[in-house]
């Protein structure tokens, strides 16, 4: 299976790590797996958890975009669901502003994560991130985790990782995309990431993927086509 990776995702530039339905490793080409780096909006389905379990609900927002959100336009009036779908900067922003000062750090601890202060950033090493996701989607009896999975679900389908359901169009997934700064040597405005599970009710296969230079979005692509061609060697059963 990694030399099969290997030889159809070449790109030098491009680091990923898979694991399969028992959180082991089945691939990854990524220097330095348990070094932290900064990981971006992937850090919001956490403190979105992290939200809810310190509080009874989650709340309705407005995003006006302009220089509150990545759209310019904004995405107007979010539920949780689809803050995390469509990745929505202001929808977090406020949702952290609301809640408290810390509010997320005991969940963010529990997941083996850490926020920057009271911001929707955060770090984890790699093969620290692809864990506290595999866990979060087995964790699906916790009342604070439903709504997230669904958001990613949605993600998935139709939101900023929508590429997913194109490139896997008959396997249920959960996804979530982010942009982090630039690790590279030739720097880029950012690089891309994006995490996806397959399928979302009993993952087998869950692969993070960092794209230099390209958006969340490509990044998601390219992690669903890496699952493709290990569900078609049946690396992930």
């Amino acid at each position: 299976m990694a030399a099969t990776l290997a030889r159809d995702f070449p790109d030098p530039d491009l680091n990923y790590i898979l694991l399969d339905g028992k959180g082991q490793i089945l691939a990854s080409r990524w220097p330095e797996l348990d070094k932290e780096i900064a990981i971006g909006s992937l850090i919001k389905p956490f403190l979105a958890v992290g939200y809810r379990r310190t509080h009874n609900g989650f709340p309705k927002y407005r995003c006006v975009g302009k220089k509150t959100c990545w759209l310019p336009r904004g995405h107007g009036v979010l539920e949780i669901r689809e803050a995390i779908a469509v990745s929505c900067n202001s929808y977090f922003h406020q949702l952290i502003a609301n809640a408290g000062p810390d509010f997320a750090a005991p969940t963010l601890k529990s997941f083996g994560l850490e926020a920057e202060g009271q911001t929707q950033s955060g770090h984890a090493s790699p093969a620290g991130l692809a864990n506290a996701f595999f866990e979060l989607a087995g964790s699906t009896r916790d009342d604070a985790v439903g709504p997230v999975l669904s958001g990613m679900a949605m993600s998935a389908r139709t939101g900023t990782a929508k590429a997913v359901h194109i490139d896997l169009p008959d396997i249920s997934a959960l996804a979530k995309t982010g942009t982090g700064p630039c690790s590279h040597a030739k720097k880029a405005p950012g690089d891309g990431f994006a995490v996806v599970i397959v399928p979302a009710d009993h993952p087998r296969v869950l692969a993070l993927a960092r794209v230099h230079g390209r958006p969340g979005a490509f990044a998601a692509d390219v992690a669903a086509r890496m699952i493709a061609a290990t569900e078609a060697k049946g690396g992930g059963r």
